[in-house]
């Protein structure tokens, strides 16, 4: 590009109305300091809609992948280069996992508080950010500015963004896509090359951190538009690193959501989602699925009630029938916008810029099984405030009485966004707030009443609501897993009753079940109903499969074994677990002596009834074992 090329125009539309604006309300010193306190003001505001959010605990949805099962996250130390070479939950985002990699190497990875902290850091660069490309887009409006990032900052659709530590990816996202907008917005005024290659880079950054960030380079195109650059060839050209870098990332995308590894390059770290596969649903339905989430999502930047933090399909019910409505909605405005390409650029590229940044997540192509989510309006709801916002100074231009009206309104809604979001965030709490709120808006969904009954059993030990739960799963269809039947094992177990748990860990093993956990449960129940002969196949069976508990079922097996007279085994067994594991259960221990004391072994028995003893000085097993040895 020629360096003595006249920099590019400023906005056509919009300067008339933004420069009368300036002149009445920002221009002069003595309101400067005014525009200064309200970037105050707006921080102040932000915090305090999500500061009741940093003492959150983990939720059982994505974070136990991305954070407390992730030796990446948990172990730093040695991985990070390892960072770039993998994928977590069918998702490539290097930055986004060093990121909360740095988060516990500095504070830990048990508390999820400085992790929110962080994500609410991060989402308030953010709001200034998209405030100073507001500003920039405006002509400087700084009454533009502000409103645009006070709804931005604080609307409930942000509380997925901040408020859940799985979602760094999007605030992460967000600072670079930024802060790419508003350099390449000063290439456009400056015609300095430099800022076409730090925009290059930034855009890089934000793929780095969220795939979704591949539809930058057609913001940059829509950008073109907004200051009048002409669609010639050389605009096309210096677009080409751009298209280049999305297709690559876009490629890598589509190949681990289809659950490759990238020619090899990429691995999967620890669980990984499923993506729907396109044949459950007709392409019609397909189309009608991302109209409607196009609608809703319009709806819910205007009228943010009943939000959800999940939104699954629906085949019947009151939000189904409004799924065609939702198609021709989006249609009805697409054309619109088209006709006023020329008409009104406000209206164009504020439909234009949500249109190309929600694209790719409306679920034409089915990812999970959420019909929308919040979080997904991260970037795009931009274009529609900005919008909305020079139609307000539109307003004013033609009626200063009017103006002051609408400008009222439109800063009132931005209480009500307050108010909404800080009751959003309270959801967020823990899994059980979370599913609850997912319960009482969805109470068909037999997903939310398995995790909220998993997290009653597990956690709170509330058993018998974690048994309601679990039933109300299972009687609602529950598909995908054997959660529900392992579940309420499990709380049977812990109850006492050992015949209903042995049938639900048998119901769970015969619908396939692929956790070597409900093995292990099932080897424990026939172990407590004095069935040892059952119990030693299924801890056996334990250890061929993925087990958190490995060292229960190893510790279990060893006892199995002496129980049915073999103790030869089971010391090779509890020599294992003893040599293996750093931090082993006194019962390892004692079993251990046991088996020494049967094979005669007495003073390798008398040692390990000791350790027991400094452990749990009372031990009546290990007591009279040593008394019967004369020790």
């Amino acid at each position: 590009m020629s360096k003595n090329r006249k920099p590019a125009k400023t906005i056509a539309q919009p300067k008339p109305s933004g420069a009368k604006l300036e002149t009445n309300l920002a221009t002069d010193t003595s309101t400067s300091w005014q525009f200064y306190l309200g970037i105050v003001l707006l921080l102040v505001i932000v915090l305090i809609a999500f500061v009741g959010g940093f003492n959150h605990q983990f939720v059982d949805w994505d974070d136990h992948v991305y954070i407390e099962n992730n030796y990446l996250v948990t172990q730093p130390s040695g991985h990070w280069l390892e960072a770039w070479k993998s994928h977590v939950a069918l998702n490539y985002h290097p930055l986004t996992i060093w990121s909360l990699m740095l988060n516990a190497s500095i504070w830990g990875s048990t508390s999820a508080k400085s992790f929110i902290v962080t994500n609410y850091l991060l989402h308030s660069i953010n709001v200034l950010l998209v405030g100073y490309l507001a500003f920039l887009l405006s002509n400087k409006n700084k009454i533009v500015a502000l409103w645009v990032a006070l709804i931005y900052g604080i609307h409930p659709m942000r509380v997925e963004s901040v408020t859940w530590v799985s979602e760094r990816k999007d605030v992460l996202y967000g600072l670079f896509f930024w802060a790419a907008c508003i350099v390449y917005v000063q290439y456009l005024q400056k015609n300095k090359n430099a800022k076409l290659v730090w925009t290059w880079v930034l855009f890089v950054l934000s793929c780095l951190s969220k795939a979704q960030a591949v539809v930058l380079p057609v913001v940059l195109l829509l950008l073109d538009y907004w200051y009048d650059r002409k669609l010639e060839p050389k605009v096309l050209v210096e677009k080409i690193p751009f298209f280049m870098a999305s297709l690559l990332f876009g490629l890598i995308a589509a190949n681990i959501q289809a659950g490759g590894d990238f020619h090899g390059m990429i691995h999967a770290i620890g669980e990984q989602k499923t993506a729907l596969d396109l044949k459950v649903f007709t392409f019609s339905e397909r189309l009608q699925f991302a109209g409607y989430g196009f609608m809703m999502y319009c709806y819910h930047l205007l009228l943010p009630l009943q939000l959800s933090p999940f939104y699954p399909y629906e085949s019947t019910g009151t939000h189904a029938q409004f799924y065609t409505v939702g198609l021709v909605f989006t249609i009805v405005l697409l054309i619109l916008a088209g006709v006023f390409y020329k008409k009104s650029k406000t209206f164009f590229f504020g439909i234009a810029f949500f249109t190309i940044t929600v694209a790719l997540v409306l679920q034409f192509i089915s990812v999970g099984a959420a019909i929308m989510a919040d979080r997904y309006t991260y970037i795009p709801y931009f274009g529609l405030l900005l919008a909305i916002a020079l139609g307000l100074v539109y307003i004013q231009q033609k009626s200063p009485q009017l103006g002051q009206i609408v400008w009222t309104i439109a800063f009132l809604f931005g209480g009500f966004c307050f108010v909404q979001t800080k009751a959003q965030v309270a959801i967020w709490e823990n899994t059980g707030t979370l599913f609850g709120a997912i319960i009482q808006r969805y109470p068909d969904d037999y997903r939310a009443y398995y995790t909220l009954g998993k997290y009653q059993g597990e956690k709170e030990g509330k058993l018998e609501e974690s048994i309601a739960n679990n039933l109300k799963a299972i009687e609602l269809g529950y598909k995908g897993d054997t959660g529900p039947w392992e579940n309420l094992g499990t709380a049977y177990g812990i109850k006492g009753d050992t015949p209903k748990a042995l049938q639900y860990f048998d119901e769970a093993i015969k619908r396939g079940t692929k956790s070597g956990e409900t093995y292990m449960n099932r080897g424990i129940a026939y172990f407590t109903l004095q069935q040892p002969q059952k119990a030693i196949p299924d801890f056996e069976k334990s250890l061929t499969m993925p087990n958190r508990k490995k060292a229960q079922a190893l510790t279990m097996l060893g006892a199995s074994y002496i129980s049915t007279g073999n103790p030869k085994k089971a010391l090779e067994v509890l020599n294992e677990l003893i040599k293996s594991e750093t931090q082993v259960d006194y019962s390892a221990y004692l079993n251990r002596g046991i088996a020494h004391q049967q094979l005669g072994h007495n003073a390798e028995a008398e040692a390990d009834y000791r350790v027991v003893l400094a452990q749990q000085p009372n031990n009546s097993v290990a007591l009279q074992n040593l008394k019967i040895m004369g020790k």
